[in-house]
């Protein structure tokens, strides 16, 4: 992105992540202010409590996947030093399938096939945490020069957005096609989301106040950061204005 050779980036709490370190980068748009990551776990194990000493499947040490394992299981009561947490990136589904790590963080489409397997659902993010969770995130240069191409792919994330929180018949089709899913399994995906859906393409103040918290602790800072470091909704602004 910050070469030019991509315009946007989904994965918006690395971007904001990466913009605390000086990068160049802005969120733009938030789609998401729930996580669709759910904790699942092999055959054996049936309760978060169970987690104590096991071994759990990340993604990456700064990535959105582990930020958000680490605050749902504090919230259920364990400390970082009571697990620990392998880095499979993309394989985290593999590496629970194969018995490699007793324990994951999972999407909904990898949850929802695992689940037919008899792998177990011990927590989903979305009912525990509000935090940002897709969107784009953008260059500053582009946001500065590019902001005549940006503008109608913003518009096309927002129209896009309210069409799949009010058109469930609509939206069902569309995952069945791009995941090579069925039905059933495509509601699964939907009802996990759906309520985290950003209308207005910005955080609400909880994921907003959760993820400034965050991102204090990951940057190691001694002050909140302020959002504009962060974000920069100046396009969401113009597309309001023009739409009045």
């Amino acid at each position: 992105m910050l070469s030019g050779d991509l315009d946007g980036y989904s994965a918006i709490g690395s971007t904001a992540r990466a913009a605390l370190r000086g990068a160049p980068v802005r969120v733009g748009v938030v789609s998401l202010n729930r996580s669709d990551f759910i904790l699942v776990a092999n055959k054996e194990i049936t309760s978060i409590e169970q987690l104590r000493g096991k071994v759990i499947g990340g993604y990456t040490p700064q990535g959105t996947v582990n930020v958000v394992l680490a605050e749902l299981l504090r919230r259920k009561g364990l400390r970082a030093d009571e697990y620990k947490v392998v880095n499979a990136g993309t394989a985290r589904a593999a590496a629970l399938s194969s018995g490699s790590v007793q324990v994951a963080m999972l999407n909904s489409v990898e949850t929802v096939r695992l689940a037919k397997l008899g792998f177990h659902v011990l927590a989903r993010a979305a009912d525990e945490i509000e935090l940002p969770q897709s969107g784009l995130g953008m260059s500053v240069a582009a946001l500065q020069s590019r902001r005549d191409f940006l503008r109608p792919v913003v518009q096309a994330v927002l129209e896009a957005t309210r069409i799949i929180t009010t058109q469930k018949e609509r939206t069902l089709p569309v995952l069945m096609k791009q995941l090579a899913i069925n039905q059933d399994e495509a509601s699964f995906i939907y009802d996990a989301i759906h309520k985290g859906w950003a209308v207005d393409g910005k955080p609400t103040p909880g994921a907003l106040k959760l993820e400034l918290e965050l991102d204090q602790k990951d940057a190691g800072l001694k002050e909140l950061p302020k959002p504009e470091q962060i974000y920069d909704f100046s396009l969401l602004e113009e597309i309001a204005k023009s739409n009045r």
